[in-house]
C-alpha cells in the first residue's frame, strides 16, 4: 500500500442537481488521455459513497500532488448555468462527505485535508474545504503537502539517466529498433521518446515523467498491460 498523508477535495463542476456516475467521470478522464477516473471516492447527490480509482493506486486529480493523496469528489459545484462556481452540496452530500473524510482519516492516519483550489488556480471544490474540515485533523494546515517527484525537459542527474535506461529497456523488450543513447540530461530526444512511450501506453502525453508515467513503466517492464484506473 502506498503512503497516504493528505485528502484533497474536489467537485465535478457539473450543474446543481445533475446526477453524475462513476462511469461517466471515468469516460471524461479517459478522453483526457488519463488511465481512467482520477478520483478515488465519489459522493453522489443522494449521499452515495462510490469507489472510483482503487485507494492503493496513485490518483490523477491534482497536478503535482497525486503520489501521497486521496482525491474525493462530490457531484456538483456550479450553478444551473454550468459556469458559476457554487457550493451545491445537498444535506445528504454534506453528511456523506464528512463521513467519508473521517473514515479515510482514521483508516490511513491522515493529518491534512485541502481543497483543489489550494493547489490550482480554480474554484474547485467551490467551498473552503480546509476551513470546514481542519478541526477534524491533527496539525491541519500546519502540515506541508507532499509534492510529486517529476522529471521534465532541462533536468539532469542520476534520475534522468535511470529513466533513459528504463526507456531503452522497454524499447528492447518490445523490439523497437530506434536507438536511445544513455543520457543524464533530459533533452529534446528524451522528451520525444517519453512522449512516444506515453502514447504507446495510452496515458496522458505531456513528455514529463510523473507518478502515472513511472507506474506505467513498472508495468511495461514487468510485461503487464496498460493500467485501467477503474478496473485494475
Amino acid at each position: 500500500m502506498r503512503t497516504i498523508n493528505e485528502i484533497i477535495v474536489h467537485c465535478t463542476a457539473t450543474p446543481a442537481g445533475r446526477p453524475v456516475t462513476v462511469t461517466e467521470i471515468n469516460a471524461w478522464h479517459l478522453a483526457r488521455g488519463w488511465s481512467g477516473i482520477g478520483y478515488h471516492r465519489v459522493i453522489g447527490l443522494k449521499g452515495e459513497r462510490w469507489q472510483g480509482r482503487p485507494l492503493d493506486k496513485i490518483g490523477a486529480h491534482c497536478e503535482g500532488h497525486n503520489s501521497s493523496t486521496i482525491g474525493v469528489v462530490y457531484v456538483g459545484g456550479v450553478l444551473s448555468d454550468g459556469r458559476t462556481p457554487a457550493d451545491t452540496r445537498t444535506p445528504a452530500q454534506k453528511d456523506a462527505l464528512l463521513a467519508e473524510i473521517l473514515a479515510l482519516r482514521d483508516r490511513f492516519d491522515i493529518r491534512k485535508i485541502s481543497g483543489h483550489n489550494e493547489y490550482a488556480a480554480k474554484a474547485c471544490p467551490s467551498f473552503d474545504a480546509s476551513a470546514e474540515y481542519d478541526s477534524y485533523f491533527e496539525g491541519g494546515r500546519g502540515i506541508a503537502g507532499t509534492v510529486d517527484p517529476l522529471l521534465r525537459r532541462g533536468d539532469a542527474g542520476p534520475a534522468v539517466l535511470a529513466w533513459a535506461d528504463d526507456l531503452a529497456a522497454y524499447r528492447k523488450l518490445i523490439g523497437h529498433q530506434w536507438p536511445l543513447r544513455p543520457t543524464a540530461v533530459f533533452d529534446q530526444d528524451l522528451e520525444m521518446v517519453t512522449r512516444w512511450f506515453q502514447k504507446e501506453r495510452g496515458i496522458l502525453v505531456d513528455g514529463k515523467v510523473g507518478p502515472q508515467t513511472r507506474m506505467e513503466m513498472e508495468r511495461a517492464l514487468a510485461g503487464v498491460g496498460p493500467y485501467s484506473a477503474l478496473f485494475s
